[in-house]
């Protein structure tokens, strides 16, 4: 399974409103005032907030967020010559998650994290990698960012933050630049869902990564996908 582990790392509202204040997470008791509107959580939270670099953190980290959910992404990486595609699915139910890997349409590799454990095995294996999750995240296996990444980005790395339109949702857009390497990342977050369903990253004006991701229906007993190849059920 040691191999397996090298292959696999070889994204204007207008509706009735009243007034309020918000009280972001941090250290302070800083308030944000807002006018906020009737329809969803996240929105009724952002509708008047000034999104800017200095508050972004605390902004997507106070979003709201569906403890289940079903999503699939698409992601290529643009080289010299050429491109090379991935596709993902992941299904989050509370404390265990399970992506499945793709080569076109066809199933590649597995991955369950449940608690602090974590499971790996490629399609139509008998056998599985079982071990301590430690840092590892689901994201890390899929190569897919998710809004954790915004929140662990070195305050002096972001250059902006603002709303914006993606994929025609209403979204939260975060631009950052690494340093030393110079290259350029952008986030986008779902207002409806709070979760991340877009990337971009340039080295200069080139155009290297790109991501986007789209939520589907999670099945309302879920408890089949969490199930090992020899049959029996991850530790929680």
């Amino acid at each position: 399974m040691a191999v397996l582990l090298l292959n696999i790392f070889g994204v204007p509202l207008s509706r009735p409103r009243i007034e309020g204040d918000i009280v972001l997470p941090g250290d302070s008791d800083e308030k944000i005032g807002v006018e906020v509107s009737t329809f969803t959580p996240n929105a009724e939270m952002l509708e008047s907030v000034e999104v800017d670099r200095t508050n972004i953190k605390r902004i997507v980290a106070a979003l709201q967020r569906p403890g289940r959910y079903h999503i699939s992404a698409n992601s290529t990486i643009y080289y010299s010559g050429g491109q090379s595609t991935a596709a993902a699915e992941s299904y989050v139910d509370g404390v265990r998650s399970r992506a499945i890997l793709y080569d076109g349409d066809r199933p590649t590799s597995n991955c369950i994290i449940s608690g602090d454990r974590v499971y790996l095995w490629q399609e139509g294996s008998a056998e599985y990698y079982a071990g301590s999750r430690g840092s590892f995240t689901e994201d890390d296996y899929v190569y897919i960012p998710t809004y954790e990444k915004v929140l662990e980005l070195p305050q002096k790395d972001i250059l902006s933050a603002s709303f914006s339109l993606y994929n025609e949702q209403y979204c939260i857009y975060i631009e950052s630049q690494s340093e030393p390497n110079g290259i350029r990342s952008l986030y986008y977050i779902s207002v409806d869902t709070g979760l991340l369903i877009g990337a971009q990253r340039f080295d200069g004006d080139t155009l290297i990564y790109a991501m986007s991701c789209d939520l589907l229906d999670m099945p309302n007993d879920a408890d089949e996908l969490f199930v090992l190849p020899d049959g029996t059920t991850p530790e929680q």
